[in-house]
């Protein structure tokens, strides 16, 4: 079983707890291990990870792998759980902890550059009311990334990561920015569907000629 994490999580840095986890002598890393390990900052270390996963190149409803755990996290975190619940099968889930150390190794520079640049700050962004309304967004962000609109999933990916951030750190700012994309992905979701409704307008308009 994985150990429990310590009393002082909240003191522990993000980059660290990912290091940390690639010590150990275990060959496997369990999902369940990645979720014990950030203790109270759970959700949104999660998040992120699985957010930073979305961003990458995926074939054809590879995004919504990654989406069905940020919505089931995101609903957790707006009914306001102290802890993340993933079923047992999820929980089991496992990768080789070598290639963990690779991959960990190879961003753990930007890691570490992001957390210099995050804080704790504007904490009224970051409490439980805040947490309610985030999660619900998360929620949202996860059900259009998983769609499949023409560049529609970066949008909402980046305001996942965002949203994951200021969670994680406790940072306000992150979650403005986070709102900030939110409201982009809005505005472009809007214009692809006017597009849509005026090429369907026109491809009308234009049978309807050939027809009569």
């Amino acid at each position: 079983m994985p150990a429990l994490p310590p009393e002082n999580d909240d003191l522990r840095r993000f980059s660290d707890v990912l290091e940390e986890i690639g010590e150990s002598p275990d060959p496997k890393l369990r999902l369940e291990e990645l979720v014990a390990a950030f203790g109270e900052r759970g959700f949104g270390a999660m998040i992120l990870i699985l957010s930073m996963l979305a961003l990458l190149p995926w074939p054809p409803g590879g995004k919504a792998v990654f989406a069905v755990p940020i919505i089931l996290m995101s609903l957790e975190l707006a009914f306001q759980r102290d802890a993340i619940w993933l079923p047992r099968w999820a929980l089991n889930a496992s990768i080789s902890r070598p290639a963990y150390r690779a991959g960990v190794s190879r961003i753990m520079k930007m890691v570490r550059y992001v957390e210099n640049l995050t804080r704790p700050r504007i904490p009224f962004l970051t409490g439980e009311i805040a947490d309610t309304v985030t999660g619900l967004v998360c929620v949202v962000l996860a059900l259009i990334m998983a769609l499949p609109i023409p560049f529609g999933d970066a949008l909402p990916g980046i305001a996942l990561v965002f949203f994951a951030l200021g969670m994680m750190q406790r940072d306000g700012v992150a979650i403005l920015l986070g709102a900030v994309a939110s409201g982009a992905c809005g505005l472009y979701l809007f214009l692809i569907w006017r597009t849509v409704i005026e090429v369907a307008h026109h491809a009308a308009s234009w049978m309807a000629r050939i027809f009569h």
